[in-house]
C-alpha cells in the first residue's frame, strides 16, 4: 500500500482545490519559510484521524479551516481526501481487501460537523483508525516523522519511546484491541450491576408475594378446619360443666351438716375462755408489780458491787503511779548533775577554736583584695584587644569592600558599553513591531464584534428554551407525583375489591351446607331454580343497612329457591353427602301474601318502613315482602319501647344500631360475630369499589398518557436546549479566545510602546551612568590605599595588647591558688566551732526539759499520797452496806419465782382452749368459705353454659345441645387442640385483607427472577472470557515486542556507524514504568566520545540518532511511506550526505516525502513540489519531475 494521491480544499493556507500525487520513491517538498508546506503534513495527519488541535499547530479544530486572508473571505468547510493504492500483500480488513484503491476523506464544517468517509461511504473515526493499525501509518505511527518530533524521540521518556517500536511490532492494534475489551468489560459490568440490582429487587418481591400467597392458602386452610374443633370442644366442655355441676349439688349438703355443728361448739368454747381470760389477767399485774420490786433491789445491789470494784482497782493503779513517779525523780536529779560537767566542757573548747579562725580570715581577705585587683586588670586588657581586633576586622572589611568595588566597577563600564550597542538595535525592531500590531488589533477587534453579537442571540434564544424547559419539568413532576399516587390508590382498590370479590364468590363465613349448596350450583344456578342467598338479593338503603341485616339475621343466609320441591332436593342433598345444614326460601306468591304494615310515620322517632329501604329483582319481590313486610326501623330503643307502650300494631321494630324487638316480646341485641355480619355492607362495598377502581383506571389512564407526552416534550426541549448549550459554548469560547487575542494584541502594543519608551530612557540613563562610574573608580582607589595603612597600624598593637594578657593570666592563677588554701582553713576551723556551738545548745535545751520534768514529777508524788488515802476510805464505807442489801434481793426473788410459776401454769391452759377455739372457728370459716365457693361456682357453671351455647349459636347456627349426639363418644380434645383452635381464630383475624391473587403474581415473578438470574450467570461469565481474552492479548503483545525490540536493536546497531562514519549505540529495555511496562532506552557512542546518554549529543548527533532508529524500525517493518519533515535541517553536509544515501536506499522499499530547505536532499528527490504564496495568506502548488528535467536539460514546470 502507498500513497497516490493527496487532494486539500479550504485545508488551512490552501483556499482552492490541491492535488499531489505522489509516485515511487522519493517526492520533496520545498519552499520558503511560511508558505505552508508543513501544512501539507499537517493534512495528512488530520485525515488519518488527528483529534488534537495542538498537533496541529492549532488552538481548536476550527483553525484547520481556511480563515480567509486580505482579499479572500473564509471558507465554512475544510476537505482533505488520501488515495491509497492496495496491492495483495496489505493486510487490510477483509471489507478493504477487494479494492485496488482506498480513499480515506475528512471533512470539518464550520458549524462544528464533521465527517469521515472510506471510499466515499460515510464511517466512524474507528473505522478509519483501523484501517491503519498495524500498518505503521497512522497519526501517532513512525511514518510521520516532524522536525520537533525527532528531537522528542531521544529527549522522551523511556516509556513513550515505546511506543514507536510497539508500532513496529504491530502490537498497536492488540492493545486497541485490549481497550475494545476492557469498555465492553466495564459495559458488562454496568449491565450486570443492573442486572443484579434488579434480581436484588424481585428477590425482596418475591419475599413479600411469597408471603401473600403463603398467607392466601393458609387463609383457605383456616377455615375448613375450626368448626370442627369448636364444636368438638364445645360439646365436650358442656359435659364437663354438667358433671361438675352435679357433684358440686353433693358436696353442698356435706358441708351444710358439718357447719352447723361446728357453730354451736364455737359458742360453747368462746363462753369458757372468756372466764378464764379475766382472771389470768388479774394474776399478771400482781405478778408484774412483784417482778419490778425485785428488778429495782438487783439494780441496786449491782451498782453498789460495781462502785467497789472500780474503788479497789484505782487505789491501785493510784499506789503505783506514785511509786513510779519517785523513781523517774531520783534518776532525773543524778543525771542533772552530770549534764552540768559537760556544758563547762563545751563552753572551753569553743572559746579555743574562736581565736584560731579569725587570724586565718583576715589572711583570706589580703588574698582576695590581691586577686581582685589581677582581675581587673586583666579586663582592662581583654577590653583593649577586642576594640583593636574589631577595628581591624572593620578596617578589612572596608578594604575588601573598596577592592571589590574596583573589579565591579571596571566590568560595569563593560557592560554599559554592550547595553548601549543592543538597545539600539532592539529600538529599530520595536518600532517595526508596533506598526504591525496596529494593523492586527484592528482586525481583531472587528471578529470579536460579530462573535458578541452571535453569542448574544445565542444566548437569548437558550434562555427561552431554559424557560420552556422548566414549565416542562415542573409540570412533569406535578404528572409523575399523581401517577405513583393513582398508582398506589388503584393497587389498593383493586387488592380490597379482588379480596371482597373473592370472599363473596368462595361464601366465607357462610354455614358450610350454604356453601356447599351455592358452589356446586356455580354460575348456572339460575337455571338450576337457585336465585342465590338473601344477602346477594336484595340492595338496601346505606343508612339503614346495619337494622336491615339485624331485622333478617340468619336469613340473610338462607338459599332462595324456585319452588319447595327444589328446597327439599337441596336439603337432601345436603344429608346425603353430609354438607352441614342450609336453609332455604322458597318465593311465594304475591297474592297469597297479607297487606303489608302501613306505619304511623308522624309518631316521633319512627324512620322507615324496611320494605321501602329494600330494592331487588321483580320476581323476588313477593320474597322481601314476605321477609320484611312488617319490619319497622326507628331511631332507638326508647322510641321501640314507646310504640310498644303506646299499643301500636304487632310488628318487628328494629333500630338503626341493630336492637331487634319482636312482636313475641324477644329482644335482640349487643355486639354480633357471624357470617351474616356485614354482608350488606360487603355487597354495596364491592359495588362501590368496581365503580371507584373504574373511575380511577380512567383517570390513571389520562394522567399516564400526559406523563408519556410531557416525557417525550421534556427529551426534545432537552434535546434542542443541549445543541444551543453546544453551540452557545462553543461561541463563547470562540469569544473568548478572539477576546484574549484582542486582549493579547492591545497588551502586545501597550508592552511594545512601554518598551520603546523605556528603551529610550534608558539609554540616556546608561551614559549617565558610565561617566558616575568613573568617578567612584577614581575614589575607590583612594579608599584602598588609607585602608592598608591603617590595616598595619592595628595589627602591631593587637601583638602587644596579646602579650600582655598572658602575663596578667599567669598572675591570677597564683592569686587564685592561695585563695583557695586559705578558703579551705577558713571553712575547717567555721565547722568544728559550730559542731561545738551545737552540741553546748542541745545540752542546754536537754537540762531544760529535765527541770521541767522533775517539777512535774513532784507535784504527782504529792497529789497521789492525797488520793491513795481518799480511796481507802470510801471502799471501807462500800463494803459494809454492800451486804445487807444483798439479803433482801434474794428473799424478793424467790417470791416472785412461787407466783411466776403458777401464772405460767394459768396461762397455758388459756392458751390450749385458745388454740382449740381458733381451730374451730377456722374450721367453720373454712365451711362457709366452701358453701360461697360452691354457689358460686354453680352460677359461674350456669353463666358458661348459656355463654357456650349462646357462641356455638352466633358462630355455627346451630343448638349445642343438638350437637351433642355426635361428638359425647368421642375422647375430649387434647389441651394443645384447643390451644389450636384459638390459635386459629386469632390467626383468621390478624391476617386482615387476603390477596388472593398473590399466587399467580408469585410464580409469574418467579419465571422473570429466574430469567435474569440465567442473565447474570452469562453475563459473570462473559467478564471472564474478556478478561482471559485481555490476558492472551498481553502475552501476544510482550512476545512480538520483545521479537522486535530484539531485531530493530540489531538492525540499529547496524545503520548508526554507517551514519555517523563510525562509532556504536544500541537499545536498552528499563525498568517497568508506572503502566507497567519496560521502557526503550538509547546509549549511543559517536566517533571519538565515550559512550554516554543520547541526552548528551549536540542536536545534529540527535537527530542522526533518531534518523538511525526510524531506518532500523523501517528495515524489519517498512510502511507503504514515510513523512519526513525538515528532518535534516540540523544536520551538516557531510551526515546530509550519509542521511541522503540511507533515504535512497529505504525508497526502494517504502515511498518517501521529505519536506526539506537542503538542496542536496533536493536532488535525491524523484518529484519536487514546490509551495509558494504569491498573494499573503493562500499557499499554491507546482511540481517538478526531476529525471524529466535532467533528461530534457530543461526546468519543466506545470500547475498542480
Amino acid at each position: 500500500m502507498r500513497i497516490k494521491r493527496l487532494d486539500i480544499t479550504g485545508f488551512k493556507s490552501f483556499m482552492e482545490r490541491s492535488v499531489f500525487t505522489f509516485d515511487e520513491g522519493v517526492t520533496g517538498i520545498v519552499g520558503p519559510n511560511g508558505c505552508g508546506k508543513s501544512n501539507v503534513v499537517d493534512a495528512i495527519r488530520w485525515v488519518m484521524g488527528e483529534q488534537s488541535a495542538k498537533n496541529l499547530r492549532g488552538r481548536g479544530m476550527e483553525d484547520v479551516i481556511f480563515n480567509g486572508s486580505e482579499n479572500k473571505p473564509p471558507l465554512s468547510m475544510a476537505e482533505v481526501s488520501l488515495t491509497f493504492i492496495v496491492d495483495d500483500t496489505d493486510q487490510l480488513a477483509p471489507q478493504y481487501q477487494g479494492f485496488s484503491e482506498v480513499t480515506v476523506t475528512r471533512r470539518l464544517f464550520r458549524n462544528g460537523d464533521s465527517e469521515y468517509l472510506i471510499n466515499k461511504t460515510l464511517c466512524r473515526l474507528l473505522d478509519i483508525t483501523e484501517l491503519f493499525l498495524g500498518t505503521g501509518v497512522g497519526t501517532k505511527a513512525y511514518s510521520i516523522i516532524e522536525q520537533g518530533r525527532v528531537g522528542l524521540i531521544v529527549s522522551s521518556k523511556p516509556e513513550d519511546r515505546r511506543h514507536l517500536l510497539e508500532e513496529a511490532a504491530g502490537v498497536t492494534k492488540y492493545k486497541a484491541r485490549r481497550k475494545a475489551a476492557e469498555r465492553k468489560m466495564e459495559a458488562t459490568d454496568a449491565n450486570l450491576l443492573r442486572v443484579t440490582d434488579i434480581t436484588n429487587e424481585l428477590e425482596k418481591r418475591l419475599d413479600a408475594l411469597s408471603r401473600q400467597a403463603k398467607k392466601a392458602e393458609k387463609y383457605k386452610k383456616l377455615k375448613a378446619r375450626m368448626r370442627d374443633i369448636d364444636l368438638h370442644a364445645a360439646t365436650h366442655r358442656q359435659l364437663e360443666l354438667m358433671a361438675e355441676k352435679k357433684m358440686l349439688q353433693s358436696r353442698l349438703e356435706n358441708l351444710g351438716s358439718e357447719e352447723r355443728e361446728s357453730l354451736d361448739r364455737v359458742k360453747e368454747l368462746e363462753e369458757t375462755i372468756t372466764r378464764r381470760r379475766t382472771e389470768l389477767e388479774a394474776e399478771t399485774a400482781a405478778l408484774q408489780a412483784l417482778a419490778a420490786e425485785v428488778h429495782t433491789l438487783e439494780s441496786s445491789l449491782q451498782r453498789d458491787t460495781q462502785e467497789m470494784t472500780y474503788g479497789k482497782r484505782d487505789l491501785e493503779e493510784t499506789r503505783a503511779r506514785v511509786a513510779a513517779a519517785q523513781v523517774e525523780l531520783d534518776g532525773l536529779l543524778a543525771r542533772k548533775a552530770e549534764m552540768s560537767e559537760a556544758m563547762a566542757a563545751r563552753e572551753a573548747e569553743l572559746s579555743g577554736i574562736a581565736g584560731s579562725w579569725k587570724e586565718d580570715e583576715v589572711a583570706m581577705q589580703v588574698a582576695q583584695e590581691e586577686l581582685r585587683r589581677v582581675s581587673q586588670l586583666q579586663t582592662e586588657v581583654a577590653l583593649r584587644l577586642e576594640q583593636e581586633r574589631a577595628g581591624l576586622v572593620a578596617v578589612a572589611t572596608r578594604l575588601a569592600n573598596h577592592e571589590s568595588n574596583l573589579v565591579n566597577l571596571a566590568r560595569q563600564r563593560g557592560d554599559l558599553g554592550a547595553r548601549r550597542a543592543k538597545l539600539q538595535g532592539e529600538l529599530e525592531t520595536l518600532r517595526a513591531q508596533e506598526q504591525t500590531l496596529e494593523n492586527v488589533r484592528g482586525d481583531v477587534a472587528k471578529r470579536v464584534e460579530d462573535t458578541r453579537h452571535l453569542a448574544a442571540e445565542l444566548a437569548e434564544r437558550k434562555g427561552q428554551e431554559e424557560d420552556a424547559l422548566t414549565r416542562t419539568r415542573a409540570a412533569f413532576t406535578e404528572n409523575e407525583i399523581e401517577v405513583i399516587a393513582l398508582r398506589e390508590e388503584l393497587s389498593d382498590k383493586r387488592s380490597r375489591l379482588s379480596t371482597l370479590e373473592d370472599i363473596q364468590k368462595n361464601y366465607d363465613g357462610f354455614d358450610r351446607g350454604v356453601r356447599a349448596v351455592m358452589t356446586r350450583a356455580g354460575v348456572q344456578a339460575r337455571e338450576q331454580g337457585i336465585f342465590g342467598l338473601v344477602a346477594d338479593v336484595i340492595n338496601v338503603t346505606p343508612r339503614y343497612e346495619r337494622a336491615v341485616e339485624a331485622a333478617l339475621g340468619e336469613r340473610l343466609q338462607h338459599v332462595i329457591v324456585e319452588s319447595r320441591d327444589k328446597g327439599v332436593e337441596l336439603v337432601d342433598y345436603l344429608k346425603g353427602h353430609a354438607e352441614g345444614r342450609g336453609s332455604f326460601l322458597p318465593v311465594p306468591a304475591l297474592d297469597t301474601l297479607p297487606a303489608p304494615l302501613e306505619p304511623d310515620f308522624s309518631q316521633p322517632g319512627v324512620l322507615a318502613h324496611a320494605l321501602r329501604e329494600v330494592t331487588c329483582e321483580e320476581a323476588l319481590t313477593p320474597l322481601v315482602q314476605l321477609l320484611l313486610g312488617d319490619v319497622v326501623i326507628v331511631q332507638d330503643v326508647a322510641t321501640a319501647r314507646a310504640w310498644t307502650e303506646s299499643g301500636g300494631p304487632a310488628c318487628t321494630l328494629v333500630t338503626v344500631e341493630g336492637e331487634v324487638f319482636r312482636p313475641d316480646g324477644t329482644i335482640v341485641g349487643g355486639e354480633s360475630e357471624g357470617a351474616a355480619v356485614g354482608a350488606l355492607q360487603k355487597k354495596r362495598e364491592i359495588a362501590e369499589l368496581a365503580t371507584e377502581v373504574a373511575r380511577v383506571e380512567e383517570r390513571y389512564n389520562e394522567i399516564l398518557t400526559r406523563h408519556y407526552t410531557l416525557q417525550k416534550q421534556m427529551g426534545h426541549a432537552e434535546g434542542v436546549l443541549k445543541g444551543l448549550a453546544k453551540n452557545q459554548h462553543a461561541e463563547e469560547l470562540n469569544l473568548a479566545s478572539q477576546e484574549k487575542d484582542l486582549h493579547k494584541a492591545g497588551e502586545d502594543l501597550a508592552r511594545v510602546r512601554e518598551r520603546v519608551r523605556a528603551l529610550e530612557v534608558e539609554e540616556g540613563q546608561l551614559t549617565q551612568s558610565h561617566q558616575a562610574l568613573e568617578h567612584e573608580e577614581e575614589a575607590s582607589r583612594g579608599e584602598v590605599a588609607h585602608g592598608q595603612a591603617d590595616r598595619e597600624g592595628r595589627e602591631e598593637r593587637v601583638k602587644q595588647l596579646v602579650s600582655e594578657q598572658e602575663s596578667l593570666r599567669l598572675r591570677a592563677e597564683t592569686a587564685n591558688g592561695e585563695l583557695t588554701g586559705l578558703r579551705i582553713k577558713v571553712a575547717a576551723g567555721s565547722e568544728r566551732g559550730e559542731s561545738a556551738r551545737k552540741e553546748l545548745d542541745s545540752l542546754v535545751s536537754q537540762r531544760q526539759d529535765m527541770e521541767t520534768r522533775i517539777t512535774r514529777l513532784q507535784a504527782t508524788v504529792v497529789e497521789g499520797g492525797a488520793r491513795v488515802e481518799e480511796l481507802a476510805r470510801r471502799t471501807t464505807d462500800t463494803e459494809g452496806g454492800l451486804s445487807q442489801r444483798a439479803e433482801e434481793h434474794r428473799l424478793a426473788a424467790e417470791g416472785l419465782e412461787a407466783r411466776r410459776a403458777a401464772h405460767t401454769t394459768a396461762s397455758a391452759e388459756v392458751r390450749e382452749q385458745d388454740a382449740t377455739f381458733r381451730e374451730l372457728r377456722g374450721r367453720v370459716d373454712e365451711l362457709m368459705q366452701g358453701l360461697s365457693q360452691i354457689s358460686l361456682r354453680e352460677r359461674e357453671i350456669a353463666l358458661e353454659l348459656e355463654h357456650l351455647a349462646a357462641g356455638i349459636r352466633e358462630r355455627h347456627q346451630v343448638e349445642l345441645a343438638n350437637e351433642l349426639h355426635k361428638y359425647h363418644m368421642l375422647a375430649a380434645l387434647a389441651p394443645e387442640t384447643e390451644a389450636e383452635l384459638k390459635d386459629l381464630r386469632a390467626q383468621v383475624e390478624k391476617m386482615g385483607e387476603i390477596n388472593l391473587t398473590a399466587i399467580d403474581e408469585h410464580a409469574e415473578l418467579s419465571k422473570r427472577y429466574d430469567f435474569l438470574t440465567a442473565q447474570k450467570k452469562d453475563l459473570q461469565s462473559s467478564i471472564e472470557q474478556l478478561k482471559e481474552a485481555i490476558q492472551r492479548i498481553d502475552a501476544t503483545s510482550r512476545e512480538r515486542f520483545k521479537q522486535t525490540f530484539d531485531v530493530v536493536n540489531e538492525k540499529f546497531q547496524a545503520i548508526f556507524p554507517r551514519l555517523f562514519g563510525g562509532g556504536r549505540a544500541s537499545l536498552i529495555l528499563t525498568n517497568e514504568g508506572p503502566g507497567g511496562e519496560p521502557g526503550v532506552e538509547i546509549v549511543a557512542q559517536p566517533p571519538g566520545k565515550k559512550l554516554q546518554s543520547v541526552n548528551l549529543l549536540s542536536g545534529g548527533e540527535k537527530a542522526l540518532t533518531a534518523v538511525g532508529l526510524i531506518f532500523g524500525i523501517f528495515l524489519i517493518k517498512p510502511t507503504p511511506f514515510c513523512l519526513l519533515d525538515e528532518v535534516d535541517a540540523p544536520l551538516d553536509e557531510g551526515n546530509v550526505g550519509r542521511y541522503n544515501d540511507m533515504v535512497k536506499e529505504m525508497s526502494k522499499q517504502s515511498q518517501f516525502i521529505l519536506i526539506t530547505h537542503n538542496k542536496r536532499t533536493m536532488e535525491v528527490s524523484n518529484t519536487l513540489y514546490g509551495v509558494t504564496m504569491e498573494e499573503p495568506g493562500i499557499s499554491k502548488l507546482v511540481s517538478v519531475r526531476m529525471r524529466e528535467a535532467g533528461a530534457a536539460n530543461d526546468d519543466k514546470v506545470t500547475a498542480a
